[in-house]
């Protein structure tokens, strides 16, 4: 199972319109993908949950001894699409968790109990903090998939997104690599948007995926349709710009052997 955490410190990058969407254009193409709400404001469970989830993804940090992932994974609307919910209660983790001895590696070992072969990827939507969570999901994943707002503003705070990966995969993960940046809600209208794209590329070439994800209407109603945007509005820009950001995902499997490419 390739696992990749979806972090930007930053709020209003399009972390959660990332995971849900990537990962049911991921599921359009016959692929197998969880989602992992890890954000107190569990956006991606509003979104997708089909029935209530409790106390969700809380429970393993709150009682990892009794609890494990495969029993908070409930299935979604869309087919090859599951998700691990979220709830209220997530936000006190950070508190409760930041004096307890090996916090940090909970949701890896949890991951690691998943039945071999059941999902083909993994997608963790992140708060947006760099917190005890955030570095939860860092040390669970090998991969770091980074959404970037289209805005001057946007670029700000990702060197300090990328000292904390550094930091992570010196002391708590190796295998801890930067699979992408996504450029989002790029406004076609003006210039700022793609000169941000431009700068983004130079900055970052072989990091940042060649699609970049447009500002679409759509894009902001689907979350209240319950539908991810591959099946509120399969025509729009956005699902096109989604299945294309998949399909750059997917190019990159036979390049590397999940959880042994060294950070570069």
């Amino acid at each position: 199972m390739r696992t990749i955490a979806v972090v930007n410190q930053k709020g209003g990058t399009g972390k959660t319109t990332t995971t849900v969407c990537l990962g049911a254009a991921l599921a359009g193409m016959g692929k197998r993908v969880l989602l992992i709400d890890l954000d107190p404001q569990y956006s991606t469970t509003t979104w997708l949950a089909t029935h209530p989830v409790g106390r969700g993804v809380f429970e393993l940090f709150y009682a990892p001894e009794e609890t494990a992932l495969a029993d908070l994974v409930q299935k979604t609307a869309t087919d090859g699409l599951w998700l691990v919910g979220a709830s209220t209660w997530l936000v006190g983790a950070e508190k409760a968790l930041a004096t307890e001895p090996g916090a940090e590696t909970i949701l890896r070992d949890k991951v690691s109990e998943l039945e071999p072969g059941r999902f083909d990827y993994a997608l963790i939507d992140c708060p947006p903090t760099l917190g005890v969570l955030t570095v939860n999901a860092l040390t669970a994943a090998p991969e770091v998939l980074v959404p970037v707002e289209c805005h001057v503003m946007g670029l700000q705070g990702l060197a300090q997104l990328v000292q904390t990966v550094e930091r992570v995969r010196k002391r708590l993960n190796p295998a801890l690599r930067i699979a992408g940046i996504v450029p989002c809600r790029l406004d076609q209208r003006t210039n700022h948007g793609p000169e941000t794209v431009a700068k983004l590329r130079g900055r970052f070439p072989a990091e940042t995926f060649r699609t970049a994800v447009r500002e679409n209407v759509r894009l902001a109603e689907c979350p209240s349709m319950g539908e991810p945007i591959t099946a509120y509005a399969p025509a729009s820009s956005g699902a096109e710009d989604y299945r294309a950001l998949a399909g750059e995902v997917i190019e990159q499997e036979p390049k590397e052997e999940y959880g042994t490419v060294e950070n570069g």
